[in-house]
């Protein structure tokens, strides 16, 4: 057994993050750190704007921070401009270094016509630990799942944009959960850590439904009641 702690950095989207949030992740010592889809944005921009003075900054920020809290960083998303097209992509910096990106393979309707969508499939590994990245909507196709599988991912982090569901009940959340994040850590054999962004005057129409689910079921999910909540959520757990 391995032990691991995680944050899930639950927070809205394109805010800086302050030195009081640092000091308290660093104070709990992490291994990972994961975003949400989209917080690392310009909100003047917005989520599907970029330039490459910006794209620089946001990837320095992931840069440095990596290297402060001297873990690995799972970069949520940002609009990435390369190949004279924009991506939807995920940086991933350990302890200063960068490991690589992954580019978002399945779009949300909002990003057909304005992101590209990405080719491959990635799996990395820091400290003795391999894991894969799956941004929001790669969850519905099995096939992401059971590439993490064939490559070994122990850990897959899930950087999300969460649409409120205004009519849907606690027992539909709960069951969307079992149906698609536990499901998907049985069929990849490996733990699953959703990141979700908070609603705020930026994007009002978001619900912070962060989890963690591994094969035998949810390990954590956000209460509810704290789906509007900013929270720096600290945990351990363990990798077979």
């Amino acid at each position: 057994m391995k032990k691991i702690r995680l944050i899930l950095y639950q927070k809205p989207l394109g805010i800086p993050i302050t030195r009081s949030d640092i000091k308290e992740m660093e104070l709990f010592a992490p291994h990972f750190v994961c975003f949400p889809e989209y917080f690392f944005v310009n909100r003047r921009l917005g989520n599907h704007g970029q330039s490459l003075h910006n794209q620089q900054l946001q990837i320095k920020r992931i840069r440095l921070l990596s290297e402060e809290l001297n873990c690995t960083i799972i970069g949520g998303t940002m609009p990435e401009l390369a190949d004279d097209v924009m991506y939807n992509t995920t940086f991933v910096f350990s302890k200063g270094k960068e490991l690589g990106f992954y580019r978002k393979k399945n779009l949300f309707f909002a990003e057909v016509g304005k992101i590209t969508p990405g080719n491959d499939l990635k799996v990395f590994e820091a400290d003795g630990v391999r894991f894969g990245v799956l941004i929001c909507a790669d969850v519905f196709h099995d096939e992401s799942f059971f590439f993490m599988k064939e490559n070994k991912a122990e850990l897959i982090f899930s950087p999300t944009f969460s649409l409120i569901k205004k009519e849907e009940t606690v027992e539909e959340k709960y069951k969307r959960d079992n149906d698609i994040y536990v499901r998907g850590a049985k069929l990849s054999s490996a733990i699953i850590v959703k990141v979700c962004g908070v609603r705020d005057e930026y994007k009002d129409f978001l619900q912070a439904r962060s989890l963690i689910a591994s094969p035998g079921g949810i390990i954590y999910r956000v209460s509810p009641e704290q789906e509007h909540t900013p929270m720096i959520i600290k945990k351990e757990i363990d990798l077979p």
